[in-house]
């Protein structure tokens, strides 16, 4: 028998594609999201990240307004897809995930 993956996630994946910007070190540059959680985000970078590089991310949800900021750091890695986990999230930016997830979240595979 064979347990699915996103059975044993703490936090349920919701799709989400935007174009964020990433900024690494003294560096910055646009990523593609891929999904997002409570616990963090998927990302497919153009550049190669270190793992555990300390990141910020911002962008704003396609349905919300308001411009979503984090702190991250980078945790997984599978060719140009990044795996992100929150860092620094405050109550504001925990609000507008959390609207995004009860109004347009798809939960992802």
């Amino acid at each position: 028998m064979t347990v699915q993956y996103s059975a044993v996630r703490r936090f349920t994946r919701y799709s989400l594609d935007v174009r964020a910007k990433l900024s690494v070190g003294n560096q910055e540059f646009t990523v593609r999201t891929l999904d997002i959680s409570e616990g963090g985000i998927g990302m497919v970078s153009p550049r190669e990240i270190p793992d555990a590089e300390l990141a910020a991310v911002e962008f704003v949800f396609p349905t919300t307004q308001g411009v979503f900021r984090a702190e991250l750091v980078a945790r997984s890695k599978n060719g140009f897809r990044y795996g992100f986990e929150f860092t620094g999230l405050d109550a504001e930016n925990m609000a507008l995930l959390r609207k995004y997830e009860r109004r347009w979240g798809i939960r992802a595979e």
